[in-house]
């Protein structure tokens, strides 16, 4: 009787402390999961913070210089001078945002501003820059693939804001009218082009087969569609 009731209470001390562990576990589980969107929202924070401030510290040099060459720097010329200055262009947002040099259409004629497709303040704006850098760089992607005899890749992967984004082939409209936060299906940035030549899609657009006819671009917020020989639109464009 006796060594039965000591047995039992090991049992019981036994179960306490593995009941005690597993709280624990439990406990800290919880602090690393509500902690992490803490963590998050600062790291995105202090990106955001040293993104506008490397911005801001370049446009400064940017405007130095232009005034030293009497008011004569073209694009090309800016990018170089604010590479230099800041000892680099890649990096200049701490985030990976690409950072455009854009017309400051409030300033005099021929001055430029830059804009960073993460954090600028005009979020349709960024929308609108990021679509025609993904135009761009699908063009020379494909132009690549083309020569190595891919003729209509199923999709090209890229680097837009310091993640990879895959580019899909379609063969119709995607019918996309707003952010993907709102569209449902998507989720992200998501981008789609078209081939001549893949598909009757764009056939009668009298555009060289193998060139990009079509691209459908969306982010979480707004989204830009561009056709040949037509304008940009989306309601990144409105």
């Amino acid at each position: 009787m006796t060594q039965r009731l000591k047995n039992k209470l090991k049992s019981r001390s036994g179960m306490s402390r593995l009941v005690a562990i597993l709280l624990v576990a439990v406990a800290v589980i919880a602090v690393i999961v509500i902690g992490i969107p803490v963590v998050r929202y600062y790291n995105e924070e202090s990106q955001k913070i040293g993104c506008n401030t490397a911005l801001d510290t370049a446009y400064r040099q940017y405007v130095d210089h232009y005034l030293a060459n009497g008011n004569k720097l073209d694009r090309d010329e800016t990018k170089e001078v604010i590479t230099f200055v800041m000892n680099g262009w890649d990096d200049l947002c701490p985030g990976g945002g690409n950072v455009y040099i854009v017309a400051d259409d409030e300033k005099e004629e021929g001055m430029f501003r830059l804009v960073c497709g993460l954090h600028g303040k005009d979020e349709k704006e960024r929308t609108r820059l990021n679509a025609g850098y993904v135009l761009d760089t699908l063009r020379e992607l494909l132009a690549e693939k083309q020569k190595n005899g891919e003729k209509y890749p199923e999709s090209i992967t890229m680097t837009l804001n310091g993640k990879k984004l895959e580019c899909l082939l379609t063969d119709e409209p995607t019918g996309i009218r707003r952010g993907t936060s709102t569209t449902g299906g998507l989720e992200g940035t998501v981008a789609y082009y078209s081939i001549v030549g893949h598909s009757d899609f764009g056939k009668d657009s009298g555009m060289e087969e193998g060139g990009i006819w079509y691209l459908s671009f969306a982010d979480e917020n707004y989204c830009a569609e561009w056709k040949f020989a037509q304008s940009w639109s989306g309601d990144s464009w409105k």
